[in-house]
Order: C-alpha cells, then sequence, then structure tokens
C-alpha cells in the first residue's frame, strides 16, 4: 500500500489491511514450512536407503502431497488395482484352502 492511499483510508479499512498482510505472511510461513518438512523427511529417506535400507524413496506427490494433483489420482488408480489383484489372490487362496480342507488333489496330478 502506498503513503496516498494509506492517508484516505479509515481507521477500520488500516486495521483491516493490517491484518489480512499479518494473515498472508502467516500463511506463508505454514507453507514454507511444510516444504522444509517435506525436504527434510525426503532427504533423510534417501540418505537411509544409501546407507542400506530397505523402503522405498517417496514418490514425488507423496512428498509434496496436494502440490501435484494428477499424480496423486495415478496413484490411487494404481491402488484401486492393486487392492483388485489383492481381493483376487485372497479368494484364490480361500478357494485352495476350501479344496486342501475336502482333500482333493492339485489339478496337475492326476
Amino acid at each position: 500500500m502506498d503513503a496516498v492511499f494509506y492517508w484516505d483510508m479509515t481507521y477500520k479499512e488500516i486495521l483491516a489491511a493490517i491484518k489480512g498482510k499479518s494473515k498472508r505472511q502467516e500463511a506463508e510461513l505454514q507453507y514454507q514450512s511444510i516444504i522444509a518438512y517435506h525436504q527434510a523427511n525426503l532427504i533423510s529417506h534417501l540418505v537411509g536407503i544409501s546407507l542400506g535400507s530397505k523402503q522405498n524413496p517417496q514418490a514425488l506427490h507423496e512428498a509434496f502431497p496436494g502440490v501435484f494433483p494428477e499424480l496423486e489420482k495415478q496413484a490411487q488408480l494404481q491402488l484401486v488395482k492393486q487392492q483388485n489383484w489383492q481381493i483376487m489372490k485372497a479368494r484364490i487362496d480361500a478357494y485352495a484352502a476350501e479344496k486342501r480342507k475336502r482333500g482333493e488333489k492339485n489339478g496337475d496330478d492326476n
């Protein structure tokens, strides 16, 4: 805000402008803190991997949630596919267990 505009403002407008500026600074500080936190978390994962950790590095959408919505959607679709695969595996395991329970042999034993 420039000085000419400032002197034309009322007390209430000045107070609202100060509060607005304060809120913007607070939101920017929170945003920077979140980025710094996620960067530190990502670096710690990469250092752990370089020292022999078996964990996979975080994906970009996991390291910075909400910043890459298209990557998050793709990851959710992959997760749905994996869930379908897991359901199918569970059904096959249940079917095999039922066959074993009935005493049936494997199909290739004849």
